[in-house]
């Protein structure tokens, strides 16, 4: 049969190999994210013992506000840095889902490094915007999905055929005619599973410390489960690279 005239695949389907992809190749994917997580300790290590030390359990919006103009600038610089590892391994992941479906072998540092900063444009227009829109408080929560919908399907264009940002959202549009259900099922999983998660975490960690307090075993609970976290939107990456893949295909 033509690729053309094949049935589509359903949303059901794609969500099952997403999980699929994910399940058979899970040590990979969960060692990208971690490096996410080794620059987030990291730039944590140095906030916490050189720009700005402070005593365990200080607030942290008591520790910000003491800083000096530098220490700010120092903190916000490592803040960004964070944030590019983080895209860099959303788009790692993008990569690998390609080669995983052309049935080539990838690894880790592969994936990782055949990501390029062109790449990653996207995504700091979609930050750029949420910090914009971050004052207009409950107007951000509507203006905010609907930005990213409108810009959903371009993510892995831009990643995987390497294109300029308008030029990503044009043929992702082209793309993505006739899906625009599923693609907004993805943004509405993926945002509304991160919400939830994020409150998942941050209650039972709460529960946690008011049964055993704060001993030495509970420390890394916060960073595990913040590297959970981090696998729902690579989780979303790899549904997107799949999708782009089957329309790219049916062209």
């Amino acid at each position: 049969m033509d690729k053309a005239n094949r049935p589509r695949m359903s949303t059901a389907e794609l969500l099952g190999t997403t999980w699929q992809v994910w399940r058979l190749h899970a040590g990979m994917f969960v060692l990208l994210m971690g490096i996410s997580i080794a620059m987030l300790g990291l730039f944590s290590l140095i906030v916490n013992y050189v720009i700005a030390p402070h005593p365990a359990g200080a607030p942290l919006r008591e520790t910000w506000l003491g800083m000096g103009f530098l220490q700010k600038l120092f903190v916000s610089l490592g803040f960004f840095a964070c944030l590019a590892v983080h895209f860099r391994t959303l788009a790692a992941s993008a990569f690998a889902t390609q080669e995983i479906r052309s049935e080539r072998c990838v690894g880790i540092l592969r994936a990782f490094g055949s990501v390029r900063r062109k790449q990653l444009r996207l995504f700091w227009i979609l930050t750029l915007v949420s910090l914009l829109a971050s004052p207009l408080g409950p107007l951000a929560w509507i203006l905010y999905p609907i930005l990213v919908f409108a810009i959903t399907p371009a993510f892995p264009v831009a990643i995987l055929e390497n294109r300029t940002v308008f030029a990503a959202i044009k043929r992702g549009d082209a793309l993505a005619k006739g899906g625009q259900g599923r693609i907004a099922l993805l943004v509405a999983l993926w945002l509304g599973l991160g919400i939830v998660s994020v409150f998942a975490g941050v209650s039972l960690l709460m529960i946690l410390q008011e049964r055993f307090g704060q001993p030495w075993f509970l420390r890394p609970v916060p960073i595990l489960g913040f590297w959970l976290i981090l696998l729902i939107p690579q989780l979303y990456v790899i549904a997107l690279t799949l999708n782009y893949l089957e329309q790219r295909g049916r062209e």
